[in-house]
């Protein structure tokens, strides 16, 4: 008893913090993710959609352009939205996107904008996410290779 009563404020300090640790780790509302699992549609290229595609899912789309009013949708023949990148996670954004029943397509000129509007949907588990695009091979070498100059073959 004499310890409890030494130590008293260390425990009334520490007690809580303690608690309050093994309710964060024991917890499952924390984020705990598998990286398989949100990288498999990348690499399986699942989550890619092309025009030709688009031309098959005709009505059913909503098209989300987060470029702004570079490219009107509508005059295609699908319905469409203009949502920015920084608030795509506007509650009203998010209803929107929730609500529609047939897939939601991310649309930017920038694709690495869509990849990571795109994850961020996907973790919120929002189903029926794609990437609008018709760049299919991104990683194609741009350049002609050029020998350096300051070394010479012998």
């Amino acid at each position: 008893m004499e310890i409890v009563k030494r130590y008293k404020w260390v425990i009334i300090v520490v007690m809580p913090i303690l608690i309050l640790v093994l309710i964060k780790s024991i917890g499952i509302a924390h984020f705990k993710s598998n990286a398989n699992k949100w990288a498999e549609p990348s690499v399986n290229r699942s989550n890619i959609i092309s025009s030709e595609q688009l031309a098959e899912k005709k009505g059913d789309a909503i098209i989300i352009n987060l470029d702004g009013e570079k490219r009107d949708f509508r005059s295609e023949g699908f319905k469409s939205i203009t949502i920015s990148e920084d608030s795509i996670l506007i509650k009203a954004n998010l209803r929107i996107i929730k609500g529609h029943s047939g897939p939601a397509l991310l649309y930017s000129e920038d694709l690495s904008k869509q990849a990571r509007v795109w994850m961020v949907l996907s973790q919120l588990g929002i189903k029926n996410i794609y990437i609008l695009t018709d760049k299919q091979d991104d990683e194609v070498i741009k350049y002609k290779f050029r020998l350096d100059t300051i070394v010479r073959p012998e």
